[in-house]
C-alpha cells in the first residue's frame, strides 16, 4: 500500500475562497444537489454518480477511514501576520488600516477613564512586566479565516491594577490612536484573561502596531490593533459581545490540496481543522456521496480553547473521480453551514 498526500496549505488566509482540488467551502445545500446521472441503484453497489457544474463524481456511501485529532497544531507565525495584513483584512479589528511607524521607545499605552489615576506605560515597561505565553485562536466572525497561535504579552488585569478601578466600572474599550475600538463588559475581559500581546510566536509585532489585544473565545473584530488607550467607563447598559455570524459557525476546512491522481489501494492523508470559537466541536464528519451519507468521528474529548486539528486517512477502493466533503458538529447541535471539499481521482 502506497501512502500519498497532497500539498498541505497551512495558511488559512483565503478562507471561503480557497480552492482545494477544484472546490472551496460550499454550503451543504449545494453539496447535496444530487443527480443519479444514469447510475445504477443496485443494492450492494455503493458507487453512483452525481453532477455539479457539469462534472460527474463517483459516489461511495458511508466512507470509511482512520481518524485522529490533536489540538496543539499552530499556524506558522508568518501566516498569522498575514491574517492581520492585507490577505484577510476582514479578520482584523480595523481592516485595511495603515498604521504609522512607531519606534519601540515612542510607543505608550494610556490606561484611563473612570480610574483613580491615569497611567501611561511604555512598551519597554510592558515587556518588563510578568510575561505570559498562551496558545490562542484568532477567528473572524464574518469569514472562514482562522489562525491558532502562540502569543506573548501581559494580562489586561495586571494593567488595570495599576490605575485603581471602582466597583461601578463595567465597561472597557481598547482604542487605537484614532479612537477606534469596541466596548466590552469589563467582567468578560477579565474572566477571559485577555492579553495585550507584543509577540506572535518568536516574532515581535510590526513597528506599525507593537501591541494588540487578544481575547480567548472572542471574534477578531474585538482584537484592536496598535492599542494606544485602554478606557474604563460606566455604562447604563453593559455592552454585549457578538459571536461569529451564523453562516460561520462550526468552521471547518481541508488544508491539503490534491494535484495528482492515485491508484486503487493508495492511502490518501487529509488534514484540516474544525472550530466554533468557544463552543465544543463534538464530531467531524465525512462524505463521499455528495452529503447523502455522513461518517461521524467523535471529538467530544476536545477542549473549547483550541481548534480541533484533524487527520483522516482514506484507502482508495475503486477507480473514479471523487469529492470528499467534511463538516463539523457542535455540542449545541450546530452543523457547519459551510462544508469544505476536495476533489481527487483514482486510477486502476
Amino acid at each position: 500500500m502506497k501512502r500519498s498526500i497532497g500539498v498541505k496549505v497551512l495558511g488559512c488566509t483565503m478562507g471561503a475562497s480557497m480552492v482545494l482540488g477544484g472546490f472551496g467551502m460550499m454550503a451543504p445545500s449545494q453539496a447535496a444537489a444530487v443527480s443519479d446521472g444514469g447510475a445504477s441503484n443496485v443494492p450492494g453497489n455503493p458507487i453512483k454518480t452525481w453532477q455539479r457544474a457539469a462534472v460527474d463524481y463517483d459516489k461511495i456511501a458511508n466512507v470509511q477511514g482512520t481518524f485522529t485529532f490533536t489540538q496543539d497544531e499552530l499556524t506558522p507565525s508568518d501566516e498569522v501576520f498575514n491574517l492581520f495584513g492585507t490577505a484577510a483584512t476582514s479578520l482584523c479589528a480595523k481592516p485595511g488600516y495603515a498604521f504609522d511607524q512607531v519606534t519601540h521607545e515612542e510607543y505608550y499605552v494610556n490606561v484611563g477613564g473612570n480610574v483613580d489615576q491615569v497611567y501611561s506605560i511604555s512598551l519597554e515597561e510592558i515587556e518588563s512586566m510578568d510575561a505570559k505565553m498562551k496558545e490562542m485562536r484568532c477567528t473572524c466572525g464574518m469569514s472562514s479565516s482562522i489562525a491558532m497561535a502562540s502569543v506573548t504579552g501581559v494580562k489586561v488585569a495586571d494593567m488595570i491594577e495599576m490605575v485603581g478601578v471602582g466597583p461601578e466600572v463595567n465597561t472597557i474599550t481598547f482604542k487605537d490612536k484614532d479612537g477606534y475600538g469596541l466596548p466590552m463588559p469589563l467582567s468578560y475581559v477579565l474572566d477571559k484573561e485577555a492579553m495585550l500581546v507584543y509577540k506572535i510566536g518568536d516574532q515581535p509585532l510590526s513597528a506599525g502596531e507593537r501591541v494588540q489585544v487578544w481575547i480567548p473565545d472572542t471574534v477578531a473584530k474585538y482584537f484592536t490593533r496598535a492599542v494606544a488607550d485602554i478606557e474604563l467607563s460606566v455604562s447604563d447598559e453593559v455592552p454585549e459581545v457578538d459571536g461569529p455570524d451564523a453562516d460561520y459557525r462550526a468552521k471547518v476546512n481541508i488544508l491539503n490540496t490534491v494535484s495528482k491522481s492515485f491508484k486503487v489501494g493508495d492511502l490518501i492523508a487529509f488534514e484540516g481543522y474544525a472550530d466554533d470559537c468557544g463552543t465544543q466541536v463534538v464530531a467531524v464528519e465525512f462524505s463521499l456521496d455528495g452529503g447523502e451519507t455522513w461518517t461521524s468521528f467523535d471529538t467530544s474529548a476536545s477542549n473549547t480553547e483550541d481548534w480541533v486539528y484533524w487527520h483522516f486517512d482514506y484507502v482508495t477502493e475503486n477507480p473514479g473521480i471523487y469529492k470528499l466533503d467534511v463538516r463539523a458538529v457542535t455540542e449545541d447541535g450546530t452543523v457547519s453551514p459551510l462544508a469544505s471539499s476536495v476533489v481527487f481521482e483514482v486510477e486502476e
